[in-house]
């Protein structure tokens, strides 16, 4: 059996503010939530999470919302993150044999790869403990009263993260060892397995940088943009928790480019799908006609399940040789254009639980020469979506937003006339990808989708 460790007791201290940082939202969720929701996907079969005394019924709540197929048991942590670990530990009752893993709350970004890939060596019998650790980019220094005194070789060393994990009767003798001997201000748990348990093997798996711990405002500040970072893959073959049979889609900007390839891929899987844009009348500049026709396709289709805009304007030029009308459009129809569908969908996705899909581009990262108004609508667009996922999340409504690397378009292709067309994506490959996050149960995310990731999995909400 494989058994997990939350240790979410944190008070906040060390990040000021009113709340303990596990229960931040982070694009949307709790931080608690994300950790939950990652490990439960990872084949955990039991969990403990360990709470501050004080935050007992705060964070019950949090582990009902996560919904867990497997069970869960609430304890409160102790005065030191070992005794925090130690409570888990017995209200685990474990057999000998089974596999222990121990995560802090507050690395919410956590790949579900690293969870397995630490998980594995101990199922597997090839080693007594893991540690999930990364290299030092930064030259190390050993600092004594002031002074350097040493200046280590960077190679040997890692840094340490969680997840730990731990053969079961190995960690226990561990902690047995150490509360005899007083040590339990470790700031790890292998720590106390390689000062208490000879001949204990741990070894070392691969971490990956985004896997940081929230522990500051900066912290939390990185973690946000490494969400805009992830990437979102192309293949349709890999799998994704729901289905689209019967569901009623609503693609606006659906006439032409990405939008008519989200509509067709929808349809394949068993979707219906309404398309809006300029072709069938609709300026999604005009609430009032947005408003109008969202109602109408809702009407149709009898509801609407999932909503997409991707429609959207590219216009090539620098700013000073602009004209106002030309700049105010960009704005216009890729920022506000996709705030009116966003509010005359937000009624029917409440009552379907459903989601909104907004589309930005790889340009929002930063300003871009020669087209500065589509750089700034498409940033707009990214915060729009995170925005509206936190305001929308207790109303059952995901949020989430698509970056497409450069797409063989006829918007594109009337933007960049000489642009080798063979080293874009295909509106299609969009497409799956775009289908893919409809189908996850992701909220609060900016995805990329590029040509090179058709072998990376749907990030873990």
């Amino acid at each position: 059996m494989i058994c997990a460790i939350l240790l979410a007791g944190g008070d906040g201290n060390r990040f000021g503010g009113d709340i303990p940082k596990q229960f931040l939202r982070l694009a949307g969720e709790e931080i608690l939530l994300r950790s939950l929701r990652t490990l439960s996907s990872a084949g955990i079969d039991r969990f403990v999470v360990v709470a501050h005394a004080d935050w007992m019924s705060e964070t019950r709540e949090l582990v009902t919302a996560a919904g867990l197929t497997v069970p869960a048991m609430l304890v409160a942590g102790g005065a030191t993150r070992n005794e925090s670990t130690w409570n888990g530990l017995q209200a685990l009752e474990t057999d000998d044999d089974d596999v222990v893993l121990v995560h802090d709350a507050v690395r919410p970004l956590v790949p579900v790869d690293v969870v397995r890939r630490a998980i594995e060596p101990i199922a597997l019998g090839l080693a007594d403990s893991t540690d999930t650790v990364i290299p030092s980019s930064d030259t190390l220094v050993v600092v004594s009263e002031g002074n350097v005194v040493e200046i280590p070789e960077r190679a040997r060393y890692r840094r340490g993260q969680t997840p730990q994990v731990f053969r079961s009767r190995i960690l226990r003798q561990a902690y047995e060892a150490a509360l005899a001997a007083g040590d339990m201000s470790a700031t790890d748990d292998c720590s106390l397995v390689l000062r208490h348990v000879p001949g204990a093997r741990i070894l070392a798996v691969p971490g990956v940088e985004m896997n940081i711990k929230i522990t500051t405002k900066v912290d939390l500040v990185l973690a946000d943009r490494m969400l805009q970072m992830n990437s979102l893959d192309a293949a349709s073959h890999l799998d994704a928790p729901t289905s689209l049979d019967g569901s009623r889609i609503l693609v606006v900007g659906g006439t032409h480019g990405i939008g008519r390839a989200i509509a067709d891929e929808a349809r394949r899987l068993g979707a219906r799908a309404e398309v809006l844009g300029l072709s069938t009348g609709l300026d999604v500049r005009d609430a009032r006609a947005v408003a109008d026709r969202v109602e109408g396709a809702a009407a149709s289709m009898g509801g609407i399940d999932h909503v997409i805009v991707t429609a959207g304007v590219l216009k090539v030029g620098q700013v000073v040789d602009s004209t106002s009308d030309e700049l105010r459009d960009v704005i216009e129809v890729n920022l506000i254009g996709s705030l009116n569908v966003a509010r005359a969908a937000h009624a029917y996705l409440q009552e379907s639980g459903g989601s909104l899909t907004l589309f930005t581009s790889s340009s929002f990262t930063r300003g871009r020469r020669d087209y500065v108004a589509y750089s700034a609508s498409k940033a707009g667009v990214a915060n729009l979506a995170q925005g509206l996922a936190e305001e929308w999340y207790d109303d059952g409504i995901r949020v989430n937003a698509v970056s497409p690397e450069r797409t063989d378009t006829e918007m594109r292709r009337r933007a960049f006339p000489d642009e080798a067309h063979d080293m874009l994506l295909t509106t299609d490959e969009v497409a799956r990808a775009t289908v893919r996050l409809l189908r996850s149960d992701l909220t609060g995310q900016v995805l990329d989708v590029r040509r090179h990731d058709r072998a990376t999995p749907l990030p873990s909400s």
